[in-house]
């Protein structure tokens, strides 16, 4: 998990990783979450995940009108920040 020491660096970015792909940090937050990422074995490849994640909901679209729900992100977080494994009650 991260660097030893950097605990709280990583538990805020696994809560970050979304915000981060999606535009919604600040340069400060996108600086902290990055330098953190590049040593953490689980939040570089998070970024990479979230990063499929956002495209493939993306390209929902165009399917008769079928869009994620708004706050698919926010359940999303929630269900990781939780350890949960799915989103039952969607």
């Amino acid at each position: 998990m991260g660097m030893p020491g950097r605990a709280d660096d990583h538990r805020w970015s696994q809560q970050h990783l979304s915000h981060y792909v999606e535009g919604d940090l600040s340069p400060h937050a996108r600086r902290r979450l990055e330098h953190h990422a590049r040593d953490c074995a689980d939040c570089g490849p998070g970024i990479r995940a979230m990063r499929a994640l956002v495209y493939s909901v993306q390209g929902l679209d165009g399917l008769a009108g079928v869009r994620a729900p708004a706050t698919i992100f926010d359940r999303v977080r929630a269900a990781g920040a939780s350890g949960s494994p799915s989103l039952h009650g969607a």
